[in-house]
C-alpha cells in the first residue's frame, strides 16, 4: 500500500487534503481521511517526513491564504501550523537543502516570498519581491506578471520564479533567505508562451521547462546560472483545434522519461529523454478524464492523474522498459483535484 495526498478545490467543506491509500497489486485507490481546510490547498509538497501546503485564500477579506505545514506519520496528518498571509495566495513552494527557508509563487499578484522554518513549522516571512512584466496573450493571461512555479537550481545557487504573465524565468539569489533578483541570469521566454513550470534532470545539466500557453516544452541546457535552448516541442497534436493548456511536467526517477499534462486536450503526453543530450521525443498521448491539472508517478510504474473538472483521479500503468502506458479501469471520485503528492 502506498500513502499519497490530494488537495481539492471542492465546494466548501468538500475542499482540503485528502490522504489516500494506493494498492500496487489491484491499483485500487481508497480514501483514508480528508482534512478539511479553511482556504483552498493549491499546491503540496513533502520534505522529510513534513507535508507543507501552499493555500489559496478562499475568503473575500484578507485574512485567508499562506502556508500550512503537516508532519507525517504513518497515514496520519498532524498539524504543525499555519501562517496566514494577510490574503495573500499561493500556487506553488519549494524548501532550501539544509530545510531552513520555503519559498512561494503568489500567481494572483505575481510575486515570489520567502519564509524561515523552525521544527518543521512557517513560522516567519522574511521577504516578498514583485515581479514585472506582461505579454501578449488574447485571453488576459498576461495582463500582468504571474508567478507560477519557484524552484531552486541544482548548483542550490539561485531561486527561480516561473512567471506564466511574464514571459520570464527570473533568478534570485537568496542569503538568509532574502530574495535578491540577479537580473544578469533572468531568463526571458519567447513572449506569448507562458511559462508554468520547470524542472531539472538528475544531473542537473539539462531544465525542461512545460509554456501553458504555447503548449509545448523547451529543453536548456544548464552551467552555472545560464540556460541555453537547445529544443522546443510541442505538447499537443499539431492536428487538434480545440482549446488546451499545458500543466503539470514530471519525470521518472530513472530520468528516462518525462511526461505532461494537457487541459483540454485532455491527456498525458510521454517523451523519451536523451540523457546525453538532454533533448526528449514524444512517444504518444493517451487520453484522460477531464483538465487533468496534476499527475504523480509512484516508483516509475504508475501515474495518478487528477483530473480537476472530472472530480476524480484516474490510474495509468507504466512499463517503462517497453515503454507502454495505459489507462486502467481504476477510479475513484475526488472533488476537484489540484494536485498529488507522495512521500
Amino acid at each position: 500500500m502506498k500513502i499519497f495526498y490530494v488537495s481539492s478545490y471542492g465546494k466548501n467543506n468538500d475542499k482540503g487534503i485528502y490522504i489516500m491509500k494506493f494498492n500496487e497489486e489491484t491499483l485500487e485507490i481508497k480514501r483514508v481521511q480528508q482534512i478539511v481546510t479553511r482556504d483552498y490547498p493549491s499546491y503540496m509538497i513533502t520534505n522529510h517526513h513534513v507535508l507543507y501546503i501552499a493555500y489559496k485564500n478562499a475568503s473575500s477579506n484578507n485574512d485567508g491564504g499562506g502556508i500550512g505545514s503537516f508532519s507525517i506519520h504513518n497515514d496520519e496528518l498532524i498539524l504543525n501550523n499555519n501562517y496566514g498571509s494577510s490574503g495573500r495566495s499561493y500556487t506553488h513552494l519549494c524548501i532550501d537543502k539544509q530545510q531552513r527557508y520555503i519559498f512561494a509563487a503568489n500567481y494572483h499578484i505575481g510575486a515570489t516570498a520567502s519564509y524561515k522554518i523552525e521544527n518543521n513549522a512557517v513560522i516567519q516571512k522574511i521577504s516578498a519581491v514583485r515581479h514585472k512584466g506582461l505579454g501578449p496573450d488574447l485571453l488576459k493571461r498576461q495582463t500582468g506578471p504571474h508567478a507560477h512555479c519557484v524552484g531552486i537550481t541544482p548548483d542550490q545557487q539561485f531561486v527561480y520564479s516561473v512567471d506564466l504573465g511574464a514571459d520570464k524565468v527570473i533568478m534570485y539569489r537568496y542569503h538568509q533567505g532574502v530574495l535578491m533578483e540577479d537580473s544578469h541570469y533572468t531568463l526571458s521566454i519567447m513572449p506569448g508562451s507562458g511559462p508554468r513550470h520547470m524542472i531539472f534532470s538528475q544531473d542537473g545539466r539539462f531544465a525542461y521547462l512545460v509554456n501553458e500557453i504555447a503548449n509545448n516544452i523547451m529543453v536548456f541546457k544548464y552551467c552555472e546560472g545560464h540556460f541555453s535552448l537547445i529544443q522546443a516541442i510541442h505538447c499537443i497534436p499539431r492536428h487538434f483545434k480545440g482549446f488546451s493548456s499545458a500543466s503539470a511536467i514530471r519525470m521518472t526517477t530513472s530520468g528516462e522519461h518525462l511526461f505532461v499534462s494537457n487541459r483540454g486536450h485532455d491527456s498525458i503526453a510521454m517523451y523519451r529523454v536523451n540523457k546525453e543530450t538532454g533533448k526528449i521525443s514524444l512517444l504518444y498521448m493517451v487520453h484522460t478524464g477531464k483538465e487533468p491539472r496534476d499527475f504523480n508517478i509512484i516508483d516509475d510504474k504508475y501515474l495518478i492523474i487528477g483530473c480537476q473538472n472530472d472530480n476524480m483521479l484516474q490510474v495509468m500503468t507504466f512499463d517503462e522498459e517497453n515503454e507502454k502506458l495505459l489507462l486502467s479501469d481504476s477510479s475513484i471520485t475526488i472533488p476537484a483535484p489540484v494536485c498529488i503528492a507522495f512521500e
